[in-house]
């Protein structure tokens, strides 16, 4: 009778023991899921931190080439009498929040040596909808290589444009006039009603940008360097 009672113990506590190990086991999963799933949650916390920041950049880069491009903006005299085209310009066109703006610049970098270039160019920035996606808008950018004398609502028909920053709702633009001691909407150095043969002082930037279901704004302001129009004559 005694060796059945031992027996029945030893049986009772490897049962115990097994219970505890299942236990155990179950106790181990529960805190290797939490682990994991808190792991996943800092991996995809790591992995958004990083678009914004590489989005950031790119905005960031975005208007530093604008504000480097529109610095170097320039008029010069140098075109015959009779010629009723403008080579060099300054035109920025108010359309609310979605501005354009074309501009004669020596902002031109020549990535060929023996290249038929200059550093001169006519750039446009301007915002247009997504070709294959008509929910987004993006601002592109144009350039003409040469000075061609095109107006700005032609360029399109020969120079190609590209995206210059993604996701863009507002780009907004305005020009401080000396003269008037104010900022203006928009500036036009081709007619004789506007601002002729002269360069605003200072161009300021307004990007808005969608982040999901936000717009998140960017200002900066550039001055124009060089506001006596060019003479090679003299």
């Amino acid at each position: 009778m005694s060796r059945m009672l031992g027996a029945s113990r030893r049986a009772r506590a490897r049962g115990m023991t097994l219970i505890e190990v299942m236990v155990s086991i179950a106790i181990m999963v529960m805190m290797m899921t939490s682990v994991w799933a808190s792991f996943k949650s800092t991996m995809r916390g790591v992995q958004r931190n990083r678009v914004l920041q590489e989005r950031a950049q790119t905005i960031r880069g975005a208007l530093s080439r604008i504000s480097a491009e529109l610095s170097m903006s320039y008029l010069s005299f140098n075109r015959p009498l009779d010629e009723q085209r403008h080579f060099t310009l300054f035109e920025g066109r108010d359309e609310f929040e979605r501005d354009n703006v074309t501009f004669s610049t020596f902002a031109h970098l020549r990535l060929r040596q023996d290249a038929n270039e200059s550093d001169q160019a006519v750039i446009q920035y301007f915002v247009a909808g997504d070709p294959e996606d008509r929910s987004r808008q993006h601002l592109y950018r144009r350039e003409s290589r040469r000075l061609m004398g095109d107006l700005p609502e032609n360029m399109e028909n020969y120079f190609p444009a590209y995206v210059a920053c993604e996701d863009v709702e507002v780009f907004d633009l305005k020009y401080f006039d000396l003269n008037r001691q104010e900022w203006v909407d928009s500036w036009a150095t081709t007619m004789n009603s506007e601002q002729p043969d002269r360069l605003p002082t200072r161009v300021w930037i307004k990007l808005g940008v969608r982040e999901g279901e936000e717009i998140v704004t960017y200002h900066v302001q550039t001055a124009l360097v060089m506001q006596e129009k060019i003479d090679l004559g003299r």
